[in-house]
């Protein structure tokens, strides 16, 4: 009896001890989103960073711990909000103690990861559309230095533009709309830079604040330009300051305006757009949680440069394109991402 009591004994040691040793191994790692759960960029990076760190033989439920935090920043502009959700970023952050933080989008850098220069926890950035050496917590882009790396967010507007003249061969003449929320002036600023380097001609373009603003600009372009270039359209105003919901936005746009449209992300040409080079919001996970599983396996930060993934995905929703009475060529379909209908934006 003693001899079975003694094994038993032994028996659930090594159990416990083994037990005891898979939750020391289990890694944990937070996603800070700056935006919202249901927005279908944050979903595709999601996506796109679980992916990486299942094919890196990091798995959730068995040794990987996945926590998102959604930070709700688009929705939701106003200062006490983000410097509320900040806090309680900064807190989660204190008490998870993650191995590894990956943050995407500019909001989340400016708001919280800015706060964790040579601090203990690793960060990978990703969907960054700013200067990421503007936030302080880089060195470099080639020799970042610290415990932050990650990778831009670049619109593929000489792509996109090339698409364009697939289907649009004599377009020269462009205006370009956006919204003025913080990552489309950056936007903005590269799209002025490269129109010259591409002997376009700008017609306009415009920052607008307003839905006012907005709309006068679109239709003071109908006779100017070949093509109007749609950045982002989620920080509008109406006249009494509130915020106009996106999909409003775009509706008023799509019934407005009779040029054909460049946008910049799949979700765009999904919600109507005409086409795009789009980047995408999974590459920009998968480079993200490559980096991060690399880290976990004992690599630091500042080994990894800070670059831009370079895989987009070519659009076309046919549905707007035969609203505006454009034939798409049929070999270029083969080779798109085709929509056949207009998303319903919220």
């Amino acid at each position: 009896m003693k001899k079975r009591s003694l094994l038993f004994g032994l028996m659930a040691t090594l159990v416990l001890s083994f037990a005891s040793s898979a939750v020391a191994d289990t890694k944990r790692v937070l996603i800070l989103q700056s935006y919202h759960a249901e927005y279908p960029w944050v979903t595709d990076v999601n996506q796109g960073i679980r992916d990486a760190l299942e094919e890196e033989r990091f798995t959730e439920g068995d040794n990987l711990t996945l926590t998102t935090f959604y930070m709700d920043t688009k929705r939701h502009t106003d200062d006490a909000w983000k410097q509320a959700k900040a806090r309680e970023a900064l807190a989660l952050i204190k008490s998870l103690s993650p191995d590894v933080i990956v943050a995407s989008d500019d909001n989340a850098q400016s708001l919280v990861v800015r706060y964790l220069k040579d601090t203990s926890w690793p960060v990978v950035f990703t969907g960054v559309n700013a200067d990421p050496r503007d936030y302080g917590f880089l060195d470099s882009l080639e020799a970042p230095g610290h415990n932050v790396t990650g990778c831009l967010e670049r619109e593929r507007f000489q792509g996109s533009i090339r698409l364009l003249k697939r289907v649009i061969p004599d377009a020269s003449r462009i205006a370009v709309i956006s919204d003025n929320g913080p990552t489309s002036r950056p936007i903005l600023r590269r799209i002025k830079t490269q129109a010259t380097e591409s002997n376009l001609n700008i017609t306009g373009i415009k920052a607008a604040s307003s839905f006012e603003e907005w709309k006068q600009f679109v239709r003071e372009m109908q006779t100017r330009a070949d093509a109007l270039v749609v950045v982002t359209y989620h920080v509008v105003t109406n006249e009494k300051g509130e915020e106009v919901p996106p999909g409003e936005v775009l509706r008023w746009t799509l019934e407005n305006n009779r040029l054909p449209e460049v946008g910049f992300w799949k979700w765009a040409v999904e919600d109507g757009l005409l086409l795009s080079e789009a980047i995408s919001g999974f590459q920009q996970g998968y480079h993200a949680g490559t980096l991060a599983a690399f880290i976990l396996d004992g690599q630091a930060p500042r080994e990894f440069a800070v670059t831009t993934p370079q895989r987009g995905e070519r659009c076309i929703n046919l549905s707007r394109a035969e609203a505006l009475g454009i034939a798409i060529p049929r070999d270029l379909q083969t080779v798109t991402t085709l929509f056949k209908t207009q998303r319903v934006v919220k």
